[in-house]
């Protein structure tokens, strides 16, 4: 291996055609002896890794030989840089299985050998389509096919610096070439012959940025350094190839960062081929021209963004969905700059061409590049040079991959214009500092990065390549779900679904091939993908047998989740035994969930019946007695003999079976067969109405399956046939029949001996509605019996649930007039008085027209107070209801109810009979405190006697804290009074505040030395400040003298303690700004027992000097900042003063006389017009605004005494009516 020698690319250089061979670097000093060619799977060396083969990976992992054309052969892949770690991606929504990146490692060595042996230079720029070129920065050009063989190089022998941009035409068969110093060059792919070199068709002294192939085969655009854009129409003509230059747009308007030309691949059949359509962008805006047939702006859009970043562009078909769902293919271009992305279609519409926006997204960093990969997707590359994936349609970001080994080449020498003395302006060099519009192309799904010396792809991954991906990898649940979105996205598309079902199949069998160690390794999303594709047999059959003998728990456990979430019915037999033992051992709660949700031709019968008697799973044995057995009364014959008021759960399951039944509904879910349900029904009530049971012992009561459900539960027992009797059967005569059968049976069962008065009340209460629901014949003897328990006055244990059922059966007896020929209203009112059934006395009290005791009826019964306020309110306009004289009446009852909303509705609606009403309460203090608290509450006016006596009774009912709140809320009350009934009840807290409040400071100060003489420890410390506190509000109140007086006591007090020394430097901090400072050092020299020292004194005198130093200084300054102030403001007006009057008119603009007639004039503001001061005063108004032009005079004109402000006399020496002014002219302004 170590003989094989590459030719030289000199030799290719000068060859005509180039060399087949690929090259290699001769300084690889690998020693290829000591590594096995099996072992490490080296591929053969006489030929190296086609282009194919090195994107074949991962199961022919690659769109790019599809894109070319080319058959894709099984080789041997080469691994890429993101599998050695070079390359890290970051996989969002697919943990790195979207990108696939490939590293080209034919042309990477070609492109090392070349700047090594030749001095070609590193790598500037690249192009792709049936071919790859890539320039470098020497002028040299290699050309490769899709094998990564070298076809032919060529070296630019004019010295016109790098290569900076290339283009393919549509068919691959010319290339065009741009350099830096300006240097146009097209070549034979082919052959690699130069077919035109064309020197001139730019601005001079400028370089090349792009060349770009239209849409037609002879019409190419170039973009140079200078911002111009050029149209190259290329000619032959009598063999001679020509070109014609044409200027498209100029950089003196705006330099030209970008071009992209539409390509459209409709091949004639889209509205847009017949024309030829570019985008351009500058770095304040971008636009869409139309080239051919005319030269025409369609639309352009500012494009912000910052100042070093480049504006990107990229076109590409898209299929698109409008609001009326009609579909159409259409051109969308993405414009990037900075982290912005704008999407825009371009279509047809009307004749004319419309560019109509999509969306924005926004991105994290600043782009350097953005590419479509796909109609779905862009890569966008941002300056830390990591690549992200967004989706078009989500706008979210799919995957990101960090290409910073990648070595990407910047074109910003280009940019910069270095090839030819740098005449380029500083914005576009700054922009273009980040530039690699030709070293990151796209083809397809495919993304090219050019580094200095090699050449990267990354790729989207189709679906299944995803998921293929994903099972190398062995990351099944990933692929199990990827499968799994994909088969759901495809719900309207039966072609589509039926590859992703195949797919998922495929998946499934790779699963059984690769899960021979770890068989139960997601389990649950194979399980999940299988049922949700349907495939049941591959799931009962091949998983089954390969987890059969290992992980057979777990493959149940997923089986019971799908079972539960009914995503399916029925199981294998041979698995529905397996389920059933597995969860007998482990839950049989939960099989008993499963057998309800499962279909009983799957299960078997003899082993789930065994189970479900022996376990006692009763819903599972009603479910599988009527639907396997289609038996509807074995279930009630065999578990009612059970039923005890232990076993609620049986119970209550039998109580809804029968009430399904009898409705003809199934159990537990589901629909009776339509033509069983009336035997159903028939059975059923046959069978709880039967006179004896299968089991008959000789000593059984009657009617034991009824009997049993009654004493179970009465009250839901009977709601059962109630709403049995609704059903159809019971409507006609027979059923009417049957009836009158089945409650003689009720009255038979619960009889005195056999039942508690609260089951033969529930009856009773239901025969009472059965009747007024005219279910039932109204009989008087059944009607007398009914009303005899009605109107019982005492029941034993009878709860208020059951109070307010007898009530209701009573109400609607009444209301159905079925009573009237037992007993008449009057017999009834007493009746329900002495049965305390309010509800029923207020009906009757409504119906006899009695309203002025109907108040009663809501007091007594406690469970109608909160409806008793709505009642009132709604009938307070009412005189006959007479509301205020029950209220009046049971306003104490009131108050102990709901005192808030009696004083509510008594405020509101009679304010006058407040008075009355306190009169009424003054012998309960309680509730007369409650009212008048009420009232304060709800902001009402008080007297201040009323509040005086709330004042009062605060004291005597609440705590000190919330009588002094009290005092601080309101202010209604005589201040003497209230100072009277605080000291009767010694609350010296509110004295203190009532005296403050009188601006009687000396006794609220001598109080508050009493209470602090009293106090010891902290609380004397609280009260020494509060006392600090009151002189200081005192100030502006007690004269000087006094004030002093109270400090020297307090102080007095207060220095000799030893437990108040804490607070001594503050009080006489505040002490020395109302005492002469002489007499504060004295007594505090003269008090006996102080334990300070003179260093503490000197502490304490030096704080209050630099105080009074402080205070002093602020003064000053204060008074110098005044000074000025007044100083500015006097010059103002000063300079003001000195301005003169500017006259416009010699009329008066109330007469229109001459000014001069007259002694004096007024000049009323910056307009200039005068008028007699006579005229003014004959009007006998101030003037806001000139009586002629209305413009408002200013307030802050000059003011001086009148008559003489503004003032303007006639001189006699003056001819001609000349006006004189005595101050020099002035304008207001």
């Amino acid at each position: 291996m170590s003989e094989l020698k590459a030719p030289s690319l000199q030799s290719l250089l000068e060859s005509e055609r180039g060399s087949t061979d690929s090259l290699l670097a001769e300084s690889l000093q690998l020693d290829f002896e000591d590594l096995d060619d099996a072992e490490f799977a080296i591929p053969p060396t006489d030929v190296l890794p086609t282009l194919e083969a090195v994107l074949s990976e991962f199961e022919a992992d690659s769109d790019v030989a599809s894109e070319l054309g080319m058959p894709v052969p099984h080789a041997t892949p080469t691994p890429s840089i993101g599998e050695d770690s070079t390359i890290r991606t970051d996989g969002r929504g697919g943990g790195g299985s979207i990108m696939r990146y490939t590293l080209l490692h034919g042309i990477s060595a070609q492109l090392s050998s070349a700047a090594e042996r030749v001095n070609a230079g590193a790598a500037s720029s690249c192009a792709v389509a049936a071919f790859i070129a890539v320039g470098t920065s020497h002028g040299h050009i290699l050309n490769f096919d899709v094998t990564q063989t070298l076809k032919w190089a060529h070296q630019d022998k004019h010295g016109q610096g790098a290569v900076a941009s290339m283009a393919f035409n549509a068919d691959s068969t010319r290339l065009l070439t741009g350099y830096s110093r300006g240097l146009v060059a097209m070549m034979d792919t082919h052959t690699g012959d130069v077919l035109r070199e064309l020197f001139d068709v730019i601005t001079p002294n400028t370089g090349v940025l792009h060349v770009k192939w239209t849409s037609r085969s002879s019409l190419a655009l170039c973009a140079d350094a200078g911002g111009s854009v050029w149209s190259l129409s290329f000619t032959r003509k009598l063999g001679i190839r020509g070109c014609q230059s044409r200027c498209l747009f100029s950089g003196a308007r705006g330099e030209v960062c970008a071009v992209e030309p539409l390509i459209m691949d409709a091949q004639g059949r889209h509205e847009l081929d017949q024309y030829c359509i570019v985008a351009l962008a500058t770095l304040s805006k971008y636009f869409i021209v139309t080239v051919r047939p005319r030269l025409r702006v369609i639309k352009y859009h500012v494009l912000q963004g910052p100042p070093d970043c480049l504006p990107l562009l990229a076109w590409h078909l898209v299929l698109i969905q409008a609001a009326d769902t009609s579909r159409s293919v259409d051109p969308v271009i993405v414009v990037g700059r900075g982290n912005q992305l704008f999407f825009h279609q371009l279509f047809v519409s009307n004749g004319r061409i419309t560019l109509l926006y999509l969306r924005h997204v926004q991105l994290q960093g600043s782009l350097l590049s953005a590419h479509w990969l796909g109609p779905k997707c862009v890569a966008s590359l941002d300056t830390a040079e990591i690549l992200h994936l967004v989706d078009v349609r989500s706008s979210k970001e799919l995957e990101c991959m960090d290409m910073a080994n990648a070595g990407l080449v910047y074109g910003s020498a280009q940019f910069k214009g270095l090839a030819t003395g740098g005449n380029v302006s500083p914005a576009f060099a700054l922009a273009g500092s980040n530039a690699c519009y030709n070293s990151v192309v796209s083809r397809g799904t495919q993304l090219y990065v050019l580094g200095a010396r090699s050449l990267h792809i990354i790729g989207v991954r189709t679906w299944s390549e995803r998921i293929s991906y994903l099972v190398k990898h062995h990351r099944w649940q990933e692929a199990c779900q990827l499968a799994l979105d994909g088969y759901l996205a495809s719900v309207d598309r039966p072609r589509k679904r039926a590859q992703a079902k195949e797919r998922i199949i495929m998946l499934f069998k790779e699963y059984i091939a690769n899960s021979a160690r770890a068989p139960d390794y997601c389990l649950g999303a194979i399980v999940n993908c299988l049922i949700t594709v349907g495939e049941l047999d591959l799931l009962w059959t091949q998983l089954w047998e390969k987890l059969h003998n290992s992980s057979t728990e777990l493959f149940l456990q997923h089986i019971s989740e799908h079972i539960e979430k009914e995503t399916i019915h029925s199981v294998n037999p041979v698995i529905s035994q397996a389920l059933v033992d597995y969860w007998l051992e482990h839950s049989p709660a939960k099989l008993e969930q499963l057998i309800l949700k499962l279909d009983w031709m799957c299960l078997d019968l003899n082993q789930v019946l065994k189970a479900v008697k022996k376990h006692r799973l009763y819903r599972a044995q009603i479910y599988l007695n009527t639907q396997a057995l289609n038996d509807y009364t074995a279930a009630l014959t065999e578990l009612l003999p059970l039923v005890t008021p232990e076993e609620t759960d049986l119970g209550n399951c039998l109580l809804v079976y029968v009430s399904s039944c009898l409705a003809g509904r199934g159990y537990p879910s589901g629909e009776i067969p339509v033509e069983l349900v009336h035997q159903v029904k028939h059975d059923v009530l046959r069978c709880l109405t039967s006179q004896q049971s299968k089991e008959n012992a000789g000593d059984e009561m009657p009617y034991p399956y009824l009997r049993a459900l009654l004493k179970f539960d009465t009250r839901e027992t009977l709601n059962v046939i109630s709403l049995a009797f609704q059903e159809r059967e019971f409507s006609h005569e027979l059923g009417l029949s049957h009836r009158k059968r089945i409650i003689n049976l009720l009255l038979e069962i619960m009889s005195p001996e056999n039942a508690t008065w609260a089951e033969i009340g529930c009856l009773l209460n239901f025969i009472a509605q059965q009747i007024s629901m005219q279910c039932l014949p109204r009989d008087r003897q059944l009607l007398e019996r009914v009303l005899s328990h009605l109107a019982q006055e005492e029941i034993a244990n009878e709860s208020s649930r059951q109070h307010s059922e007898r009530e209701n059966a009573w109400h609607e007896l009444l209301s159905s007039n079925c009573l009237t020929e037992i007993s008449s209203d009057e017999e009834q009112l007493e009746l329900a008085e002495r049965a305390r059934c309010y509800c029923v006395v207020e009906y009757l009290l409504e119906k006899l027209g009695r309203y002025d005791t109907i108040l009663d009826c809501y007091i007594r019964n406690e469970a109608r107070h909160e409806t008793m306020f709505a009642y009132m309110e709604r009938h307070l306009i009412t005189p006959e209801r007479c509301i205020y004289r029950q209220l009046r009446r049971h306003l104490k009852e009131l108050l102990r109810i709901n005192a808030k909303e009696t004083t509510r509705i008594l405020a509101l609606h009679y304010p006058e009979k407040i008075n009355e009403l306190l009169d009424l309460l003054r012998r309960e203090e309680a509730l007369l405190y409650v009212f008048l608290k009420c009232l304060n509450d709800r902001r009402s006016e008080l007297e201040a006697s009323q509040l005086e006596l709330l004042f009062e009774l605060y004291c005597k009912m609440e705590s000190a804290a919330v009588v002094q709140e009290f005092l601080v809320c309101n202010s209604g009350y005589r201040l003497d009074k209230a100072i009277a009934i605080a000291e009767s009840h010694h609350l010296n807290r509110s004295v203190i505040y009532l005296y403050e409040m009188q601006e009687s400071y000396a006794k609220a100060f001598d109080l508050s030395m009493d209470l602090l003489k009293s106090a010891a420890g902290e609380e004397a410390a609280k009260e020494a400040q509060e006392i600090c506190a009151l002189l200081g509000r005192s100030v502006t109140t007690l004269p000087a003298q006094e004030l002093e007086r109270c400090w020297f006591v307090l102080l007095q007090y207060i220095l000799p303690l030893q437990e108040l020394q804490s607070i001594t430097k503050s009080l006489l901090h505040e002490a020395s700004q109302h005492i002469d400072l002489h007499n504060l050092v004295q007594l505090i020299m003269n008090t006996h027992n102080v334990s300070s020292s003179f260093g503490d004194i000197k502490d304490l005198l030096m704080g209050m000097l630099d105080s009074s130093r402080h205070q002093t200084e602020g003064l000053r300054h204060s008074a110098g900042k005044l000074c000025q102030s007044l100083h500015l403001q006097f010059a103002e007006r000063f300079r003001n003063a000195r301005r003169g009057l500017w006259v416009t008119t010699t009329k008066c603009s109330v007469c229109r006389q001459r000014l001069y007639d007259h002694s004096q004039v007024l000049i009323l503001g910056g307009c200039g017009h005068g008028l007699h001061e006579e005229c003014m005063e004959e009007a006998e108004t101030q003037f806001e605004q000139c009586p002629r032009c209305f413009t408002t005079i200013p307030d802050q004109s000059l003011v001086l005494p009148r008559p003489s402000r503004n003032l303007i006399s006639i001189s006699s020496s003056l001819e001609l009516g000349a006006l004189q002014l005595k101050a020099p002219p002035r304008r207001f302004i």
